[in-house]
């Protein structure tokens, strides 16, 4: 590891930092279990931070109101005015947030012995990767990928406002300009699929960025896949401890992630509307077939 500072000072020559690029809705929940009980000295952390509730009913949901402002903020998760702050080029501000994430991280490391800590989250790419590059001098990224189409699928049952944890698709400083009017809600989960496979393929390219990986969604459940994928990038692992995956539409009463021929269809049409060099750079699309294991 570098052990020289950067221009805003974090400097630690004895931890890794390895950060998740991923749409969400991928398998996240279930990487973090498997580097929990498979990777010795590992803090691995799903969407963090949480906010920490104490109290439960009506009080509970006033409280994760006020931590989300106040404590365990929307912005040390990625959201809020970190996604307005990249939009605006405004990378001091969110070097300022990283740079209180990464005391936070660190405070943990302490207190959990831990030498690795590994960030699964979908809001690393969002913007913070900035903020994070600006306090790291090096770190390492995954890309978590899962079938497109599955993954529009989950966001679409789950109905929720793809502008929470999305910025529009024709933003300058996204690497993918679609015309947001031209595409539908299915179609916006698939350009937010495809922006974040270019943001990895750009951060695995930079002179920070250690070691990278891909690891797709549909193996996590294979020890010998998972063990290569981990070796990529230097993690050492005891046995790997795999499990089915942990679907949490399922545990919140949330239907089935089903393909559905309209879903090819519309998938079909968006692949139509993607500009070339983006499908040339997205080689995950080069032997696809809808409801095919990658």
């Amino acid at each position: 590891m570098l052990t020289m500072k950067d221009d805003i000072g974090h400097s630690n020559t004895d931890r890794r930092y390895i950060f998740t690029v991923c749409a969400g809705r991928n398998g996240q929940n279930s990487l973090t279990h498997l580097l929990q009980r498979s990777v010795p000295n590992c803090l691995a952390l799903f969407e963090a931070p949480h906010a920490n509730i104490h109290l439960s009913g009506r009080l509970g949901n006033w409280e994760h109101k006020i931590r989300r402002r106040f404590v365990e903020t929307h912005e040390l998760l990625g959201r809020g005015r970190v996604l307005q702050a990249y939009d605006q080029g405004n990378d001091e501000y969110i070097a300022r947030i990283a740079k209180k994430r990464l005391r936070r991280i660190d405070r943990e490391m302490t207190v959990t012995n831990a030498t690795i800590y590994f960030d699964v989250s979908k809001f690393f790419a969002r913007g913070l990767h900035v903020g994070f590059a600006r306090n790291l001098p090096s770190y390492s990224v995954v890309l978590l990928v899962r079938d497109p189409i599955l993954n529009m699928r989950s966001f679409l049952n789950r109905n929720k406002n793809f502008y929470l944890d999305n910025t529009q698709p024709d933003a300058p400083r996204n690497l993918l300009h679609m015309e947001a009017k031209a595409l539908s809600k299915g179609e916006l989960y698939l350009w937010a699929w495809c922006e974040m496979y270019l943001r990895y393929l750009q951060m695995a390219a930079e002179d920070r960025v250690d070691a990278a990986t891909i690891i797709h969604t549909s193996r996590l459940e294979d020890s010998d896949y998972m063990a290569a994928a981990l070796g990529e990038i230097g993690v050492p692992h005891g046995s790997l401890v795999t499990s089915a995956p942990r679907n949490t539409n399922n545990s919140q009463g949330i239907k089935a992630t089903v393909m559905r021929d309209e879903d090819i269809s519309l998938f079909n049409g968006f692949l139509e509307k993607l500009p070339h060099d983006a499908r040339r750079a997205i080689t995950y699309f080069d032997n696809y077939v809808p409801g095919q294991p990658a």
